[in-house]
This record gives C-alpha cells, sequence and structure tokens, in this order.
C-alpha cells in the first residue's frame, strides 16, 4: 500500500464528512452517542478554544483522564490545533505526573474530574514547581477552582473563534510533524517519552485496519486504557479513520460492564490482552450469546495461548480474530495474522509484518541477518518514532545507522514470512548455561484443561545461575494440585526445562495496558525462594 499524505486532522475531517451520520462515539457508562458531524464539532470547538488559550504548533499538552470520551475528543483537537498530545496513565503517582509534566516540557494539562479531583489538582499545582513550561490546566468536570478553566468554558471559546483560524493553523501542520509523546512503562528505568508523527500513526492504523478487514459498519469494543497506544491508537484512532462506531464500555476495564456492552451494543471487534479476554471468558456473568455479533479483532500485549485462540474461534465463534505485534517506538502494530489463518498460525506466530514496515531478525551478538528458523532479534524500519525525547544517547542506542530500530524481542521468520515470538531477551533465563525461553514452557502447561493462565519466570540461584519458577492461575472449580503440576512438566518437557518450583495464585501483578510485570514476579518470589 502507498503511504498516505494527510495529518490526522484532515483524515478525521474527511471521514467525518464521509459518514457524517455514523454513529462515532457511544459510551454507555456516561450516557454519550455521538455521531461523526457531532464529533467533528466537538472537536473543531475545543481545537479553536485552545488556539484562543495560546497553545501553538509544537506545544506539549499532557492528558490525564480515564476512558471517558473528551479523551479522544481533546487528542483529535490537540492535533488540529498542532499540538502534541502526552497521555498519562489515571492512575500515576504524584512522581511520576511531574516526571512526565517536566521531562515533556508540557505547555498545558487536559484532566478529569471526579471523586479525587482535588486530590488531583493539588498534585498537578505540586508538580508546577518541577515543570515551570506549564501554564494552564483544563478540567473536564462541573466544579470551579481557582486558575483552573472547565472544558465546557473551553469549548465555549472556541466558539467565538472564528473558523478561518483553525483552517490556517490546519494549514501550517505537515504529516511528519510530531504529533504525541506516548512514555513507555519504565519496568527498567526511567520512561522514554517516544515521539511520533501523524504519518506514522495513520499508515500504520490503515494497514492493520485493511489487515483485520474493519469498515465503516464495525462497532470496536474499546476498553483497553486510552493512555496506553493500543487504547489510544489500535484501538480508537483505526475505527474512527474507517468510519466506524467506538463503544466504550466503561472508564476502566470492567468484565462485567464490557459484556453488557458487547451485547447490548451488538459489538463486532473485540481488543485486548490474552490476560483481559481470560477475564471476560472466565468471569461468573458472560454467556455464548454476549459474544453473537463479534467476528474479529485483536489480542495482543502478550503471547496468545492455544486454548485461548480455540476456545474464542471454535467455542465462542469469534471466527476472524488476529493476533498481532506492536511497539510504542513503531507507531503501533508490526505484523499480523490474517482473519483466515488457520488456527495454528495465528497461535504459534504474530503474523507476517504489515506492508508498511519492513522486519528482520539478526543475532544480537554481530548483527548479521539470519536465515529462516533461526533465532535471533527482530529489527524494524518503516515509520519508526522521531526518537526519545530529549534522550539523544537513548535513542541512538535503539535505532542503528541504517534506520533499524532494535526490538530486544528474539524471534525467528520462516520461508512464507511468519514471524515467531521466542521471549525477551532479557527474559531469557539461563539455568546451569542452559537457555530457557519462558513462553516455551508457558505454552506447554498451557496444555492441562485446569489452568486458566501461567507465568514462568526466572530467580537468581547461587549454583545454577537462574533457577525456573512457574506460577499457574487455576479455573474456578477446577482441581489440580502442585504435584499434577511437576509431573505434567516433566512428562511434556525436557529435564533442563522443568520449573524447579510451582504455586497457585489467584492474580498476577499487571500494568494498566494488560503486560504481567514478570520483573514484579521475580521480586516476589525471590522472598520464596532465596
Amino acid at each position: 500500500m502507498g503511504i498516505v499524505q494527510k495529518t490526522i486532522g484532515q483524515a478525521i475531517s474527511d471521514i467525518a464528512r464521509k459518514f457524517p451520520n455514523n454513529h462515532a462515539l457511544i459510551h454507555p457508562e456516561v450516557g454519550v452517542r455521538s455521531n461523526y458531524s457531532l464529533l467533528l464539532w466537538e472537536i473543531e470547538r475545543i481545537a479553536k478554544g485552545l488556539i484562543r488559550m495560546g497553545i501553538e504548533k509544537g506545544d506539549k499538552v499532557a492528558l490525564w483522564a480515564p476512558n471517558i470520551p473528551e479523551w479522544i475528543v481533546a487528542q483529535l483537537a490537540l492535533t488540529k490545533a498542532g499540538a502534541i498530545f502526552v497521555p498519562v496513565d489515571p492512575s500515576a503517582a504524584p512522581s511520576d505526573l511531574r516526571f512526565i509534566l517536566e521531562q515533556s516540557e508540557s505547555k498545558a494539562i487536559i484532566m478529569a474530574g471526579g471523586a479525587e479531583t482535588e486530590e488531583h489538582i493539588d498534585m498537578v499545582q505540586d508538580a508546577r514547581d518541577r515543570a515551570p513550561l506549564l501554564e494552564h490546566v483544563f478540567l473536564i468536570g462541573w466544579q470551579s477552582f481557582p486558575e483552573i478553566i472547565l472544558w465546557t468554558e473551553l469549548a465555549a471559546m472556541g466558539e467565538d473563534v472564528d473558523a478561518q483560524r483553525l483552517e490556517e493553523r490546519e494549514k501550517e501542520i505537515n504529516p511528519g510533524d510530531p504529533v504525541a509523546i506516548m512514555y513507555t512503562s519504565g519496568t527498567t528505568g526511567m520512561p522514554k517519552g517516544v515521539v511520533l508523527d501523524h504519518t506514522g500513526l495513520i499508515n500504520k492504523s490503515l494497514a492493520s485496519a485493511k489487515r483485520q478487514g474493519l469498515g465503516p459498519s464495525d462497532k470496536l469494543c474499546l476498553f483497553f486504557p486510552l493512555f496506553h497506544m493500543f487504547g489510544n491508537t489500535c484501538i480508537s484512532l483505526t475505527g474512527l479513520l474507517v468510519g466506524a462506531t467506538i463503544v466504550m464500555p466503561c472508564l476502566a476495564f470492567d468484565p462485567s460492564k464490557v459484556l453488557k456492552a458487547v451485547y447490548k451494543e451488538k459489538c463486532t471487534a473485540l481488543y485486548g490482552s490474552p490476560s483481559m479476554v481470560i477475564a471476560l471468558l472466565d468471569h461468573p456473568e458472560f454467556k455464548k450469546k454476549h459474544f453473537a455479533s463479534l467476528t474479529k479483532g485483536t489480542l495482543g500485549g502478550a503471547p496468545c495461548p492455544m486454548e485461548l485462540m480455540k476456545r474464542l474461534v471454535q467455542d465462542v465463534g469469534v471466527s476472524d480474530i488476529t493476533v498481532a505485534y506492536g511497539i510504542t517506538e513503531a507507531s503501533s502494530w508490526i505484523t499480523m495474522t490474517r482473519p483466515d489463518d488457520p488456527l495454528d498460525l495465528r497461535v504459534s506466530t504474530i503474523g507476517t509484518p504489515l506492508e508498511c514496515n519492513e522486519l528482520k531478525i539478526v543475532s544480537p551478538a554481530s548483527g548479521e541477518i539470519l536465515p529462516a528458523g533461526t533465532q535471533g532479534e527482530l529489527c524494524i524500519k518503516g515509520l519508526l518514532m522521531k526518537g526519545y525525547y530529549r534522550m539523544p544517547a537513548a535513542t541512538a542506542s535503539a535505532i542503528d545507522k541504517e534506520g533499524w530500530f532494535h526490538s530486544g524481542d528474539l524471534g525467528e521468520k520462516d520461508e512464507k514470512g511468519y514471524v515467531k515470538i521466542t521471549g525477551r531477551l532479557k527474559d531469557v533465563i539461563v539455568r546451569n548455561g542452559v537457555e530457557i525461553h519462558p513462553s516455551e514452557v508457558e505454552e506447554v502447561l498451557y496444555g492441562l484443561p485446569e489452568v486458566s493462565e501461567v507465568q514462568v519466570f526466572g530467580v537468581p540461584d547461587p549454583d545454577k545461575g537462574q533457577e525456573v519458577v512457574a506460577w499457574i492461575k487455576v479455573k474456578k472449580g477446577a482441581k489440580l494440585t502442585l504435584s499434577d503440576a511437576s509431573r505434567y512438566a516433566r512428562r511434556k518437557l525436557e529435564k533442563e526445562k522443568v520449573p524447579a518450583h510451582f504455586k497457585f495464585v489467584t492474580q498476577f501483578p499487571m500494568t494498566r495496558s494488560g503486560k504481567v510485570q514478570k520483573f514484579k514476579l521475580t521480586e516476589m518470589a525471590g522472598k520464596d525462594y532465596s
């Protein structure tokens, strides 16, 4: 496919004029149902209000709110005003908020009101000591506070601004201009701000929509956090760019509300991490009829167990669900399976590269391109980030001189171009000199019908270097003993890969984006096995 040279603002305007009466946003919890015509009107009002408040092209504006319709309106209004949106985790600690506002040099913040409004405003005011460039605080809510501009006031200001001012601003924006700074999770150090442009976000969204078969008749269920790229780009922006409907069941992931919204709104596409989807299928309120309208969607963020894919496709009927692999630094998805791929390919691989980027497998030691079927590091080229904000050294170490981003993920590619992830360079367990990839062991343990979820990781061992640990979450009502799990592993795995320690748990430490934090598992397990 050819590269689309548009800004996000232009693309949204075009799609709104093409499908003015299509539902754009539905949020049952807050009672919002907007069509594309109304959505564009709201976006332009806020964009003009931001311009009146002195937001210039290139200014950074933080977005700090749960999954509410205004988040998406704000994101798109900022793109039209030429500003750079900076998503912030709604549950960010004071230190995290201070760091992002200061490091991103944000000029303003758009935040949500609620039960903890005063506490959150205090956090923002305290952060101003570290973020001297922060001038404006816009509050989505009804309660007034000194030096705070309400969202409704911002919108009213926009009504007083001539439409020509917005048109002139939009003409100044180029597709290659920065549009977002999205912060990495910071699991191995301070978060890095990934600078992304219009071209990358638009083209990755359109390429993934094409691969999934999305169109204006689809209804995408969005319960993934909007502060994360999976939420704001892979679901929201992708759906809106093809005229589809975005259904937002809840402010934060709530399986009960998701199940009700999918059923009532007749959603056609489901998105989430395997852990989130397992939580839906294992919920006491789940009934197969809830998912009757679902035919497609994408699982990402972690390897998809075969048992989960079988359950979704064969038992529940979500026949065209795809599996994808992406990273923030590559403007979202990099590879994706196809809806008609056989089940084994949709589980054992992460698909083939999207048409708008390239992928190669190289030796981590030499950088040499490896032949098909050989494990190495995944490197990506095409529609990459512009760099880590104010971190030139980190940028230089991530993207080589030939323009390839080194992901830190291990995998292999077959003769037909299908890619398989085998683990993270940093997650590989080395016991007695033998490399053990957690995903291999996890896939075997998922063969136990009683297992709902399993995580395999390493802990330090003074004699062997590392020891292998498996923590298991059992399905409700299932009977499984630790001895059963151990015996099964010894039967199915090579001797050197069998975990030394098994444990049953009820939950795993997770990021708000649905990824299990293996480094925390290692920390927790260190106390048990030291």
